[in-house]
């Protein structure tokens, strides 16, 4: 990457899939994200560790838009495409080669409901086209 990391831009990138997460897995898919599971919400809560699932993911997702934002700059920026549009198309092409393949083998070979697939799936889409976006306006 020629220009400087703006690290900025990736935290608040990285805050993305946190915030959105907290939507998706609660009122918006939460109830059928845990059928699908077939966990109960006490289940959840009794192995619960903040530590764990908050500060690990939290990590990986600063990991994620570090790595975003140099595929962006190798794909998109160096060949005259910034604006979020670029960083929308980047995250769409990330999510389609790598998400949807590699997602997809929990669904060919442990046996992972579809349904439950596409829930986790389109959250991830939706996750890197927002940080996608904002990596672009912003990097």
């Amino acid at each position: 990457m020629d220009a400087p990391v703006n690290y900025l831009a990736i935290l608040v990138a990285g805050l993305i899939p946190m915030i959105l997460g907290s939507i998706w897995y609660g009122p918006l898919f939460g109830k059928k994200w845990m059928e699908l599971e077939g966990k109960t919400e006490e289940e959840l809560k009794a192995g619960f560790n903040p530590l764990k699932s908050y500060g690990v993911t939290f990590l990986f997702a600063l990991l994620m838009a570090y790595v975003q934002l140099h595929v962006l700059d190798a794909f998109f920026f160096k060949n005259g495409l910034t604006g979020a549009m670029a960083g929308v198309q980047g995250g769409f092409w990330i999510w389609l080669g790598f998400v949807v393949t590699i997602g997809w083998q929990q669904v060919a070979f442990s046996g992972q409901n579809i349904v439950l697939w596409l829930i986790n799936s389109l959250y991830n889409l939706t996750a890197l086209i927002a940080m996608g976006a904002v990596l672009s306006v912003w990097k």
